[in-house]
């Protein structure tokens, strides 16, 4: 039902008017910004055909009725107010079925629910009882199927609402209606008990607040602009009948309420429509009080020139760094350095190995897509069987058109990363070394955030509601609110020279380095080759989670990738250990975020799983829009981290700890991605399993070089896992 109230929406919204539903009183439309608000209303209450019935009413106010035109009659009587509005709706009911036809069904059986749940006040009533405007109004809403008795001149008032043009003719014919009632009053004394006591004015009534049905014709002829669905009708007219024939017994205190004569103060009566006031009260009481407040907002532009840090920039300022570097911490940088260059040596042969792997896998997917057929050229070589046999033809091998694939990768750059940053950046060169294998288009980014990076979060809150010239994010009072001061800090490409790509792997496994002894300084003790690492720059310090603004940026970022690089296919491969920052919107409450035209709701709540669904929703849409394969790798050190994460049933949870102990992995198929795979974080990539086989029996060689080869290969989960997808 969410899915067709969106769609209806969509459907209605021909002159970029956007429908949101919100808890409110009333239906609201603002011209400024083009936007109706529609009440939530409660759970028990709400139906499909009643619900689009008032979305296809307050889109028909919104698109027909003149913006000023309510504030205009801010002046005049409630009683040409109410009259006013009874026959506008009329017209603008007429219109909104005509350019829609889906919607008659919609009102007719929209009005046969709030008939039976008497939210017009009419339970018991005789059509004697009713007023003209009320005959009117009850008429028109009913799509004319409920049947009035008007005389010669009511008649004739029926087929002037029919011929309504415009709001002028609806206020013309309003004055002449409501004098008609008054004359009528005065001959016939007796009508007073069809009208309310007059009371004091109170508030302007707003015209976004009232749901209705219209057809376009009298009571006496057919209009060629609409003709409702006859059994639809039939159907209506039956249930109709029936309804007024039930109940005939109306409660005193009920009459009194509804209409019955009561004087004011000067005995004066009110002439107004009194089954629109009943409908107006009654919907109020369909409100749900209880309904959480909404913020809708949509996604804010990227400026990717203040968002991203070029990986030449980044080497740059490492490179200010080391140049002020003392002779005692230069001497611990070389010792970063050869450290480095010691892995990278150390992985290139399992590298190779797994580049092979995938060559093999891949060969094998495109000979299973391959077909056979033969050419119609003779084959010299089977000339000599041709007595025999009839295949003596060339054959050739077809396979389907290949589509150019590229790699983006992000990597969060985090606290919470902290324990776990050397093994993920370890695995991560891995991968960049696979892609630079096998020669295809990549980026790799850095996700982070800190004043130092930007524009300050004092400066940001203090201007909330603008776009700072410097920000990354083009914000205003309808976007989400993002973290200004994130920045994506590029850190491999595949266009790099081979110096420019050394000298990023240098500073990021330097910077893992760092941050690992940083934080747990007993690296020190386990490590033999400890090095001191000098410090590196407080721009590129650990920070909280911006994944969310990442998704929004990745938009833009992918957009420009397939059209620099002339790719079909782009996998997107996060790295990270945990849900992303909660972005905010302006005005707060449960989030709806507005992609591809329609809105997704982002449940708000203390545990912060706001950011998480926005999470969801970004990289569906990113997904949908982009043709993504989508990869996920979440970071733990043990099981238990994951249980709230990764739901198991109880009856095999056994058995999933067991394989992320026996796999160092689990795979997850309903996150959001294509695949989520939960990582076992100390896994460290092993390249060396073992330093002297002097002492070793020959016998004993050829198992310790299997096992030795396995353990290397088992610690490449993520690029392991990674082939999988991508072959």
């Amino acid at each position: 039902m969410k899915k067709n109230k969106s769609q209806l929406a969509k459907l209605l919204a021909t002159e970029n008017i956007e429908v949101q539903e919100n808890a409110v009183k009333t239906a609201s439309f603002d011209v400024k910004n083009r936007v109706l608000t529609i009440p939530t209303l409660k759970e028990e209450h709400k139906s499909k055909h009643v619900y689009d019935m008032l979305v296809g009413h307050e889109v028909s106010h919104a698109l027909h009725t003149p913006a000023d035109g309510w504030m205009n009659l801010k002046d005049r009587s409630d009683e040409f107010r109410s009259f006013v509005n009874v026959i506008e709706d009329a017209r603008i009911d007429k219109l909104i079925q005509k350019k829609y036809p889906g919607l008659t069904n919609d009102y007719l059986l929209g009005f046969k629910k709030m008939y039976k749940d008497n939210f017009f006040g009419t339970k018991g009533r005789q059509q004697s009882e009713y007023a003209l405007i009320d005959k009117i109004n009850m008429y028109y809403k009913s799509s004319k199927t409920l049947n009035f008795n008007f005389n010669k001149k009511e008649n004739h008032f029926v087929k002037l609402v029919d011929a309504c043009k415009s709001f002028a003719d609806v206020q013309k014919l309003a004055e002449d209606i409501l004098g008609y009632c008054k004359e009528e009053l005065k001959k016939q004394p007796q009508l007073k008990k069809t009208y309310t006591p007059k009371q004091s004015k109170g508030d302007d009534k707003q015209e976004g607040d009232n749901q209705d049905s219209q057809s376009d014709n009298s009571n006496d002829s057919d209009s060629e602009d609409q003709k409702l669905d006859k059994s639809a009708e039939d159907k209506l007219q039956d249930f109709l009948s029936k309804e007024t024939g039930e109940d005939k017994k109306e409660d005193k205190k009920e009459e009194d309420k509804k209409g019955a004569l009561a004087n004011g103060a000067d005995g004066d009566i009110q002439i107004v429509s009194i089954t629109n006031q009943n409908y107006d009260e009654a919907l109020q009481k369909q409100v749900d009080d209880n309904a959480s407040t909404r913020s809708y907002a949509t996604v804010p532009g990227v400026r990717l020139n203040k968002l991203i840090v070029p990986y030449k920039e980044y080497i740059k300022d490492f490179a200010k760094d080391d140049a002020r570097l003392m002779t005692t911490e230069k001497e611990e940088l070389q010792k970063c350095k050869d450290k480095t260059k010691k892995f990278m040596d150390e992985s290139s042969s399992v590298v190779n190995y797994l580049v092979k792997e995938f060559e093999m896998k891949k060969n094998a997917q495109l000979h299973a897509r391959s077909t056979i057929s033969k050419t119609g050229i003779i084959d010299p070589l089977k000339l000599h069987s041709y007595k025999y046999a009839e295949d003596i033809f060339k054959k050739m091998s077809s396979i389907p058109n290949q589509k150019n694939h590229g790699m983006m990768f992000l990597l969060d750059w985090s606290g919470s990363m902290q324990r776990n940053l050397m093994p993920t950046t370890e695995q991560l060169l891995n991968l960049v070394m696979f892609c630079r294998k096998i020669n295809i288009p990549f980026s790799v980014y850095k996700f982070l955030n800190n004043s130092s990076a930007g524009y300050s979060y004092s400066e940001r809150m203090a201007n909330k509601m603008k776009s700072h010239p410097d920000s990354p994010f083009i914000t205003d009072s309808k976007t989400l609110q993002p973290d200004q001061t994130t920045r994506l800090v590029q850190l491999f490409t595949h266009k790099q020279s081979k110096s420019d790509f050394k000298r990023c792997a240098e500073n990021l496994h330097r910077s893992a380095l760092y941050f690992a002894d940083y934080g747990y300084s007993r690296i020190r003790y386990n490590d033999p080759d400890y090095v001191r690492v000098p410090s590196i720059q407080q721009k590129y310090y650990l920070s909280s989670t911006p994944l969310n603004e990442a998704f929004i940026a990745m938009d833009p970022m992918i957009a420009k990738f397939r059209k620099d690089y002339r790719t079909d296919k782009v996998a997107l491969v996060t790295l990270t250990d945990g849900s992303a920052n909660s972005i905010s919107s302006v005005d707060g409450g449960d989030l709806m975020i507005k992609l591809n035209n329609r809105y997704k709701k982002c449940e708000y709540s203390w545990r912060g799983s706001q950011g998480k669904d926005l999470t969801h929703h970004l990289l569906d849409n990113l997904k949908k829009k982009y043709q993504l394969q989508t990869i996920g790798f979440f970071l733990v050190k043990k099981y238990n981290d994951l249980r709230y994460t990764f739901n198991v049933p109880y009856a095999k949870e056994a058995l999933a700890k067991r394989m992320f102990t026996r796999d160092k992995f689990i795979a997850d198929y309903g996150t959001g991605y294509d695949v989520y795979y939960y990582v076992k974080s100390d896994t460290k990539v092993v390249n060396k399993v073992y330093d002297d086989t002097a002492t070793v029996k020959k016998s004993q060689l050829k198992r310790m070089f299997m096992s030795g080869m396995k353990k290397r290969l088992e610690s490449r989960v993520l690029l392991r896992n990674f082939i999988k997808r991508v072959a």
